[in-house]
């Protein structure tokens, strides 16, 4: 119980590494909802303040794959590496395996009808498939991503529409590889399998725009979103392009300090305007204890996600669970535990 327990908490984040935009806001919610709708931040500040945001951090892991990265570590690290590794590698067979780690840190400002924010987002996907250790696909395939942005918002409030836009420069970075035993055994750490000569890097700028319409005088007051990320030059011409999404949604506040969030995210592939996926998000949240206290559930690929947010001074702590699709295109639990400090 209590293995399980430590688990929970220590293993939880936002999505698969197909696009940046869904990396950052799996998760239901407001958390890091600038990547999904540039408009959404005349909502996230009150006052006229300067807000900091140091850290906004956030970890996702399977169980399964916290059992895996835990074991080859253990492999790696035994007298007999070979014979270590090929069980591990003969007990995961075929299973695929992931993480994400995230940051967004910003500065962002309300004065009046005007709000700003310059951050700057560092995330990394990584998927590993194992194999029998024969053939081109050698013991394990490595997939991993990382994203580098600097991104710089504006949000402007005419009456009840709120428009958005965000311009981001990014770096991004992927390493795919088919590891042998051999390979493996020569990684004495995690960070052997993330850079090296199997890595290619690229530059791209990107643009986001979106908009948000608060009905007036209506009950429940509901709000309505469109947003279009990654418009303009986001290609990258050898690692892949940076897929387009489309965004609608809308927002209910039935109940005092509760709302229901509903997403529709549709991405096809920048170049060729060819379809590549889509999902149906659905949030129901309520807050407590003053605000301090945040529970949260809804749906993501028609599978239950769960979570609670505790909020105490300058300092807020989310954990999270939902399913997520992995690389092949198969569905996984996950684990999200996130860390906040901002004033």
């Amino acid at each position: 119980m209590l293995k399980k327990l430590f688990l929970f908490l220590f293993t939880l984040t936002s999505i698969e590494a197909q696009s940046l935009s869904s990396t950052l806001t799996q998760r239901g919610g407001m958390h890091n909802a600038l990547f999904l709708n540039p408009a959404r931040l005349s909502s996230q500040n009150n006052n006229s303040e300067i807000k900091a945001n140091v850290i906004n951090a956030s970890l996702s892991l399977s169980e399964e794959s916290f059992n895996f990265l835990k074991e080859l570590k253990s492999a790696t690290s035994a007298s007999n590496k070979n014979r270590e590794i090929s069980q591990l590698l003969k007990k995961n067979i075929g299973n695929t395996l992931s993480f994400s780690a995230h940051n967004f840190s910003s500065l962002s400002q309300t004065q009046e009808n005007l709000s700003w924010s310059l951050g700057i987002a560092n995330t990394i996907d990584g998927y590993f498939i194992t194999h029998s250790g024969f053939g081109s696909k050698g013991a394990m395939e490595s997939f991993i991503e990382k994203y580098k942005v600097l991104m710089a918002t504006i949000s402007l409030r005419k009456e009840q529409i709120d428009y958005g836009i965000n311009i981001k420069a990014i770096e991004k970075t992927q390493s795919i590889h088919n590891y042998s035993i051999n390979e493996m055994i020569k990684n004495s750490s995690f960070s052997d399998y993330f850079d090296g000569q199997n890595t290619q890097k690229e530059n791209a700028l990107g643009l986001d725009m979106g908009i948000v319409y608060r009905v007036p005088a209506y009950d429940f007051n509901p709000q309505f979103s469109f947003s279009v990320l990654n418009i303009g030059d986001s290609s990258f011409q050898d690692i892949g392009s940076l897929p387009s999404t489309s965004n609608i949604g809308f927002l209910l506040t039935p109940y005092k300090n509760s709302s229901l969030q509903v997403d529709y995210i549709d991405l096809f592939k920048h170049q060729k305007n060819q379809h590549f996926e889509d999902a149906f998000k659905l949030n129901l949240s309520q807050e407590f204890l003053n605000k301090q206290v945040k529970l949260n559930t809804g749906l993501l690929y028609n599978a239950l996600s769960f979570g609670a947010e505790y909020h105490y001074s300058l300092f807020s702590l989310a954990i999270h669970s939902y399913k997520t699709k992995n690389f092949n295109q198969g569905k996984e639990r996950k684990y999200n535990l996130s860390i906040a400090l901002s004033w």
